[in-house]
């Protein structure tokens, strides 16, 4: 044992520590956090759909055209695509709780700007206003989305896939919410009121959180380095694997409805079928979490769901490929077979990322969770600006059954690609392949005895210190 490599020594030691700690329930303080980020997803949601009854009916009262509005919703996507990466890269400087709040302040205030836009006649100036205020709320939700992926990995470092589940169904109820609500308070005080209302809702959770968030990354002067997760080359296929996810949630939401309505659905049952996808996602996303943490097969789990979801998109036109009759009840059982399989697909990646990165030598803190939380998110809202959009230039130049089949094309493609890394990188079953280079290694000095059969999926965060390493 005295020649083992001191580094691979001291790994080994807490994975025995690891094993004979008995796992224990989440403390008080677990809840509490999770209470307080669980509340800020679901106004995070809802401030992304609560308009989505009423303001393009407000819009087009003022002159604005449909791509414009279309604009003012996707451009959220695409704001919080570039932010989240800059926020992650500094969260350690300015501390998670602090950028936890101060996105959401910033998020709860352009809700309250945005109700009194009704009050701009001209076109233009309205407009010009809209693309701001919702530019500025989309930095202030990626903000305060990124410190809460940051504090919930920080904070759950044993059940980091399964908190996140859970937390996807919260977004899941705010996003779904958010439309109804709207309509609701819409009725009741005109277009002023949902705003309003879900501003000064927004600032009271933020006052409980003040109180609840532990304060995580304070007193820290480095940030996480992009550069060197860029060289990391299972980022990548993971990286298109989220935005795939996002894409194919997304491509629906301006084309489902069209396609449903040659079935003879009214808006009430394409609401419903809707529900039939949102909820069932938001419903197992915690199961496939749960399973990511405890069976440690992520990987698998990935190759799986992109795998079901591939059929299921060629079963939701169907496919001219597949020469299937048309009938409804096909594709209802694909919608809840995509809300079941993306699910599958996306829970897994966000710790596999990490598990990737403390592989490569990355330390187990919060530099290395700010980074991974800021990309994870920025991919995922790239891919929900991208879905939307494509799908409906594919909808309008050929068909709902042609775009469902290029998605599914896009879903065997990161199917693919997860399954040629795994091969590439356990080198078809002989044991884990050595990273080209380690950053928690000086370059040179990598050892070649490092274990090559270390479980791909250890979430422990690893709090040892540099020195304890080298006593």
């Amino acid at each position: 044992m005295s020649s083992e490599d001191p580094t691979q020594q001291q790994i080994q030691e807490n994975q025995d520590d690891d094993a004979d700690t008995p796992k224990r329930g989440l403390t008080r303080h677990q809840k509490l956090v999770f209470c307080g980020i669980a509340a800020s997803y679901v106004f995070n949601l809802m401030s992304f759909s609560i308009m989505a009854p009423f303001f393009p009916i407000e819009a087009k009262k003022k002159g604005v055209s449909s791509s414009q509005i279309g604009l003012i919703f996707a451009l959220f996507n695409f704001v919080n695509f570039v932010a989240s990466p800059i926020f992650g890269k500094y969260l350690p400087v300015l501390g998670a709780k602090y950028l936890f709040l101060a996105g959401a302040f910033v998020s709860a205030g352009c809700n309250i700007l945005f109700g009194a836009l009704d009050r701009i006649e001209d076109e233009q100036t309205f407009l010009i206003f809209c693309y701001v205020i919702r530019s500025v709320e989309a930095c202030g939700s990626a903000a305060s989305i990124t410190a809460s992926m940051t504090i919930t990995a920080n904070t759950f470092p044993d059940n980091m896939a399964q908190m996140l589940g859970i937390l996807e169904s919260f977004s899941g109820i705010g996003f779904m919410a958010g439309p109804p609500l709207g309509g609701l308070l819409y009725g009741i005080g005109g277009y002023p009121l949902p705003f309003f209302v879900l501003g000064g809702i927004s600032v009271a959770t933020i006052v409980v959180n003040f109180f609840l968030l532990p304060s995580v990354g304070v007193d820290r002067t480095e940030t996480g380095s992009m550069k060197n997760m860029f060289l990391i080359p299972a980022f990548y296929p993971l990286a298109f694997g989220v935005m795939v996810g996002a894409a194919c949630l997304g491509f629906l939401d301006p084309t489902l409805s069209i396609h449903l309505s040659t079935f003879g659905l009214n808006p009430s049952e394409v609401g419903v079928a809707f529900l039939l996808i949102g909820g069932v996602y938001a419903i197992t996303s915690p199961l496939w979490g749960y399973l990511a943490d405890k069976k440690k097969n992520t990987r698998i789990m990935m190759v799986l769901g992109f795998y079901v979801s591939t059929i299921c998109y060629l079963l939701l036109g169907p496919s001219p490929l597949l020469n299937l009759p048309s009938f409804l009840w096909i594709v209802l059982i694909a919608l809840g077979m995509c809300g079941l399989s993306i699910g599958a697909a996306i829970m897994p990646l966000f710790l596999d990322m990490f598990i990737t990165a403390r592989w490569y030598g990355f330390p187990d803190d919060i530099s290395t969770q700010s980074v991974i939380s800021g990309l994870f998110n920025s991919c995922f809202s790239l891919g929900a600006f991208i879905g939307p959009l494509l799908g409906g230039v594919l909808v309008e130049k050929y068909s709902f059954p042609w775009a469902a089949t290029i998605f599914a094309g896009a879903n065997l493609t990161a199917m693919v690609l997860i399954c040629l890394l795994g091969l590439w990188e356990w080198r078809c079953g002989q044991g884990r392949r050595p990273p080209w280079i380690r950053f928690d290694v000086p370059e040179g000095k990598l050892q070649e005895n490092s274990s090559e059969t270390e479980p791909l999926l250890r979430n422990h965060v690893n709090t040892t210190e540099p020195e304890a390493i080298k006593a």
